[in-house]
């Protein structure tokens, strides 16, 4: 679960997600990984091929999950100032895109599967920006509704491609 947030009026815009549920899935891998540790420091585990096998699973497990999906994301539109701006938080550092505002034509929304999509920013230009790496898993569309209406563009629904 990834919180979405937004704050602001029409003029000034801040959007922000936070993926709780990655974080707090890397917390309870940190938990783990300290607590096969100080066991096989302690010697109540051995500190065998297994038990240092399962221990670098587990690292891997989750920068896994923190590299994919806990990507911390701040969007500020500002309407007055004519620009867009993305940032984007994660393990491979900060990434600061900025669009101008003036060029957002409309607002995508790719679902993936029936609670999990992605907002995609489309431009004069045909250029597609999306505000996540990843795809959200929401189970209302207030948030999106909300967003399009600040933006004052018409969500579009992109469905997946059926096989």
């Amino acid at each position: 679960m990834t919180l979405f947030l937004l704050s602001g009026d029409r003029y000034n815009l801040n959007v922000r997600y936070l993926p709780l549920m990655a974080w707090l899935f890397v917390g309870l891998v940190i938990y783990g990984v300290v607590d096969i540790v100080t066991r096989m420091v302690d010697g109540r585990a051995p500190a065998d091929l297994g038990g240092l096998t399962a221990l670098a699973l587990l690292i891997s497990l989750g920068l896994f999950a923190l590299h994919k999906g806990g990507e911390m994301v701040l969007a500020s539109f500002d309407r007055g100032g004519d620009l867009i701006r993305i940032q984007r938080y994660g393990m491979t550092g900060r990434v600061v895109l900025e669009r101008p505002f003036s060029e957002l034509v409309a607002m995508d929304v790719r679902v993936l599967r029936r609670s999990q999509h992605r907002i995609e920013l489309r431009f004069r230009s045909g250029e597609r920006l999306p505000l996540t790496t990843y795809y959200v898993v929401t189970f209302n569309s207030g948030g999106l509704n909300r967003l399009a209406s600040l933006l004052e563009v018409e969500p579009t629904l992109i469905a997946p491609v059926k096989r």
